[in-house]
């Protein structure tokens, strides 16, 4: 498991990652860690919110960011 320090910094990354449009989904232009050109972004998200508990994808896209298990 990765600590949420370690995920934010991730998801600092991953907004330089271009995304476009493809068969009605978005998928990746470009690499992300293990994620090859064509991941589809939801994908990406998934494995996010897998990696720790406390990472919730709608709170982390509004910019809460929680820390040391304290709620926003």
């Amino acid at each position: 498991m990765k600590s949420l320090i370690e995920l934010y910094a991730l998801w600092d990354r991953i907004g330089d990652v271009p995304i476009v449009d493809q068969e009605s989904s978005e998928v990746t232009d470009g690499a992300f860690l293990h994620f090859p050109i064509g991941t589809q972004r939801e994908e990406i998200w998934r494995w996010f919110e897998a990696q720790h508990p406390d990472f919730i994808l709608g709170e982390v896209m509004q910019g809460i960011r929680r820390f040391a298990g304290v709620s926003p």
